[in-house]
C-alpha cells in the first residue's frame, strides 16, 4: 500500500463523503421524523443516555445508574458505550441542545454515520482509489441496508463499534507499511479502542478476523514474521485501552440471560442463500426465520448497497476475470469468508449471524471499486457508478 505525502485532499474528501451521508439522512428525517426512533432505541438506548448524559452533569462516570428499569448495571451492559469517550462526548454534546429523544437519535447516529463514511474513504484512497470510487465505497459502508435498517435505527451498539471498523482496518494497513516511521504501530491504537468500546460483541469478531487475515496475507507476500509486529502490537495496544469495557464484559456476562439464550435464538436471523439475489433486487422476498424461530416472509433490506457493488464485481468476473481474481484474490477470499458466517449459526452471545452483513458490505463495496478502478484506468466507470448508488439511495 502506497502512503500520500501531502494527506489534506483526502482529508477533504473524507469530509465531503461524511456531508453526502448526513445529506442523506436528512432527506430520510424529512420524509419520516421517527426514522432513527424505533424499538430499542425507544425503550433503552435514549432513555439511557439520558441517564448518561444527567451523570456527567452531575460531575459521576455513568457505570452505574439508579434510575434504569432493567439494567442499572451499564458498564457491565456493554452496548452503552460507558468506556467508550466518543460516544459520551458525543452524547453530552449532543443533550445540550433543547432536542426530542427523536430528534436526540437521530443527532447521535448521524454523527456515527458521518465518522463512519469518512473512515471508509479514507480506507479506499490509501488502496490508490479515485475520489469518486473512494465517496462509492463510503456511501455503500454508511448507508447499506443493514446498518440504516438496525443499526442507526434500532441497535444503536452495532453502529457504534461498526463506525470504527473502516478507521482500524485503514490505520492496520498503515502499520504494516514500512514507508512510514517507527511509530507506525499507533496508528490502529485508537480506532481499536474506540471499536471495542463502542458496544457490539459482533464488530470486536469482524476485528479479530480483519486482523487474521491482515496477518496471513502480510506473511504470504513477505515471507517475515517481523512485518506484522508493528500492527500485531498497536492492536494489542488498543485492547489495552479498551480493557475496563471487555473486563467488565466477560466478568458479567456469566449466567446473564444474554448467555442462557435457548439454542434455538442461534438459528434465527440466518442469511439464508437463496436471498443473494436480495443484493441486485432488495424488494427480493424469502423467507427467515425470525425472533421467534419462525420462517415468515421477509424483503431482502438489510442487502441494499446501491446496486453498484455487486453488478460491478459480476461485470468484472465477466469482463476481466483472471485479472480481476489475480488483483483482488485476498479480498475475494475475505468476502466469501464472510458471506459463510452470515449463513451460519455462531455460539455463546453471538446470535443472529445476519450480523455479519455491514462488514460484508464494506468489503463488497471495496472488491467493486478495484473491479471499477481497473477499467481501462477511466474516471467514467468510477463517476457512473457514484452517481448511480446516489439516484438508487434517493430513489
Amino acid at each position: 500500500m502506497k502512503i500520500r505525502v501531502n494527506q489534506w485532499p483526502d482529508y477533504l474528501g473524507a469530509f465531503s463523503a461524511g456531508f453526502i451521508v448526513v445529506a442523506f439522512c436528512l432527506l430520510l428525517l424529512w420524509n419520516n421524523p421517527l426514522v432513527f426512533w424505533n424499538d430499542d432505541y425507544e425503550l433503552s438506548v435514549l432513555p439511557v443516555f439520558a441517564d448518561v448524559a444527567r451523570s456527567w452533569s452531575e460531575g459521576h462516570w455513568p457505570i452505574l445508574s439508579p434510575y434504569s428499569w432493567v439494567c442499572g448495571n451499564l458498564a457491565g451492559e456493554f452496548q452503552y458505550g460507558t468506556f467508550s469517550l466518543f460516544v459520551n462526548a458525543a452524547v453530552v454534546f449532543i443533550w445540550k441542545f433543547p432536542l426530542t429523544f427523536p430528534q436526540q437519535a437521530a443527532a447521535l447516529s448521524i454523527a456515527h454515520l458521518f465518522v463512519l463514511a469518512m473512515g471508509a474513504f479514507l480506507l479506499a484512497r490509501d488502496r490508490q482509489l479515485s475520489i469518486p470510487l473512494s465517496i462509492f465505497v463510503a456511501l455503500v459502508a454508511a448507508l447499506n441496508g443493514w446498518i440504516i435498517c438496525w443499526g442507526a435505527t434500532d441497535w444503536f451498539g452495532a453502529l457504534g463499534a461498526f463506525t470504527w471498523l473502516p478507521w482500524a482496518w485503514w490505520g492496520a494497513e498503515r502499520a504494516l507499511s514500512s514507508r512510514l516511521t517507527k511509530w507506525r504501530f499507533l496508528w490502529p491504537a485508537p480506532f481499536v479502542y474506540l471499536l471495542v468500546t463502542g458496544g457490539f460483541p459482533y464488530t470486536v469478531l469482524m476485528l479479530l478476523l480483519l486482523i487474521a487475515w491482515l496477518v496471513i496475507k502480510t506473511l504470504v507476500q513477505t515471507r517475515s514474521v517481523f512485518s506484522v509486529l508493528p500492527m500485531l502490537l498497536g492492536v494489542a495496544l488498543g485492547f489495552g485501552l479498551s480493557a475496563p469495557a471487555w473486563l467488565a464484559l466477560l466478568d458479567h456476562v456469566q449466567g446473564s440471560a444474554r448467555e442462557l439464550q435457548s439454542p434455538a435464538a442461534h438459528w434465527q436471523w440466518l442469511f439464508p442463500p437463496a436471498a443473494l439475489p436480495g443484493f441486485i433486487l432488495p424488494c427480493w422476498t424469502l423467507k427467515w426465520a425470525d425472533f421467534s424461530s419462525r420462517y415468515l416472509p421477509h424483503t431482502a433490506t438489510e442487502l441494499a448497497c446501491g446496486l453498484v457493488a455487486p453488478a460491478a464485481l459480476i461485470g468484472g468476473f465477466i469482463w476481466r476475470g483472471r485479472m480481476l481474481v489475480r488483483q483482488i484474490k485476498w479480498e475475494l477470499v475475505l468476502l466469501l469468508l464472510v458471506l459463510v458466517l452470515c449463513m451460519i449459526p455462531t455460539a455463546g452471545l453471538f446470535r443472529w449471524s445476519f450480523r455479519w452483513l455491514p462488514f460484508f458490505h464494506l468489503v463488497l463495496a471495496i472488491c467493486a471499486a478495484e473491479a471499477l478502478h481497473g477499467e481501462l484506468g477511466s474516471t467514467i466507470p468510477a463517476t457512473a457508478a457514484l452517481a448511480l448508488t446516489a439516484l438508487t439511495a434517493l430513489l
